[in-house]
């Protein structure tokens, strides 16, 4: 099973690249379009798969 290092992405719409440091850390990027959470447990995405690049880490 895959184990999450870095949880982050990149919105396409304003370039923010925003991260989930840990467990319920919520963040939108600046313009509102996208979302992540869940740290290092679980990965969440909120808004359209196409306006966000995803540059989440993880190890074997």
């Amino acid at each position: 099973m895959e184990k999450i290092i870095i949880n982050k992405i990149r919105c396409k719409k304003c370039g923010d690249i925003i991260e989930s440091a840990h467990r319920h850390d919520f963040k939108f990027c600046k313009c509102g379009a996208v979302a992540v959470d869940g740290g290092k447990d679980y990965l969440r995405r909120c808004g359209n798969h196409e306006e966000w690049e995803e540059l989440s880490e993880y190890s074997d």
